[in-house]
């Protein structure tokens, strides 16, 4: 078997495996409400819990349950293995130069231009006047003047 596992470990998994094997003697199973027992209670209904499979058919599960069993401990092995190694860390190069007050390519800050809001034109009306044109006009004609 495994040479990790603990004696009390085999021994439960050896009692298992036994009571697997022995035949099943048929049970009456009773339902009680919502739950299922095998005493009677008041209003109880018996139901059938014998295994339709054969012997053949549960011979195959038992191997497939061991088959399974035994992927997953190998499995649960190699997890262990992997978290037993230390993480590995990354250290990413520097982005900034801490040793002076502002960064590199720090830009100016500016003030702002003016903004003005302009309500959207609704259909029909008159197209909106650009005061930017005014004054582009403005100053065209008194240079020209």
């Amino acid at each position: 078997m495994i040479k990790s596992m603990r004696p009390a470990s085999k021994l439960l998994m050896l009692a298992a495996l036994w009571t697997l094997a022995m035949p099943v003697a048929a049970q009456t199973v009773y339902r009680c409400g919502g739950s299922y027992s095998d005493e009677t209670c008041p209003g109880a209904a018996i139901v059938p819990a014998a295994d339709p499979r054969s012997r053949e058919q549960q011979s195959q599960t038992d191997a497939a349950t061991r088959r399974d069993a035994r992927s997953a401990r190998e499995l649960e092995q190699e997890r262990l293995k992997i978290e037993s190694q230390p993480a590995q860390t990354f250290i990413g190069p520097a982005r900034f130069d801490w040793s002076s007050d502002e960064p590199r390519n720090a830009k100016k800050l500016r003030k702002p231009e003016l903004f003005t809001a302009i309500a959207p034109k609704k259909p029909g009306d008159a197209p909106a006047k650009d005061k930017k044109r005014k004054t582009a006009k403005k100053t065209a004609k008194q240079t020209a003047a």
